[in-house]
């Protein structure tokens, strides 16, 4: 009983904060942790593994650009420091543990172009707030910009865009469609 409450509790969750879903889905939410299923119905930012990695080591991921469903643009992108490239579900992810973004869903916030930020990360920071417990905060998207300087590649966290003009890209995006939802899907259950 308890578990088919949670369920229900997940589900209701899950479509407050991404709006409508395919009826399929519903169903496997109590059978499955996976992400594949969550389509948002407007337009999102979905992240996934490739199978290749950076000369320095960190995972290439590819951060998908959606409208109504299909792939408009996709970039390329790093998370985590190369020697903790331990991909993880949300609530199994510890602060300072310089891993990757955790897989779940998160809330997209307004794109900040107001400089300040440290050199590593560029000039443009699009804040994601996780849908879900973890001890991770202060989450975003941004360039990685130090990653040609010794130990500088990589994130501590964060969502690492490769090239200059696939931030500027995703942060037109995001403003231009009043994006709200990103999707980390690793393919963990």
């Amino acid at each position: 009983m308890n578990r088919k409450i949670v369920a229900i509790a997940s589900t209701f969750a899950i479509i407050t904060a991404i709006g409508t879903i395919a009826p399929s889905a519903v169903a496997q939410t109590s059978n499955s942790t996976k992400l594949s299923w969550v389509a948002p119905k407007d337009a999102s930012l979905r992240l996934t593994l490739t199978p290749k990695f950076t000369a320095t080591g960190e995972r290439i991921l590819n951060l998908e650009l959606r409208l109504d469903g299909k792939v408009i643009e996709r970039v390329q992108a790093v998370s985590g420091k190369p020697d903790v490239q331990n991909f993880r579900l949300g609530q199994n992810s510890r602060s300072g543990s310089r891993e990757p973004l955790p897989q779940g869903i998160y809330r997209v916030g307004a794109v900040d172009r107001n400089g300040g930020l440290p050199f590593a990360m560029g000039d443009v920071f699009i804040p994601v707030t996780p849908l879900f417990a973890t001890s991770r905060s202060g989450i975003g998207i941004h360039r990685d910009a130090d990653r040609h300087i010794q130990g500088g590649s990589g994130t501590i966290g964060c969502l690492g865009i490769l090239r200059a003009k696939d931030v500027d890209t995703v942060a037109r995006f995001v403003t231009l469609y009043r994006v709200k939802t990103l999707v980390v899907d690793y393919g963990l259950n």
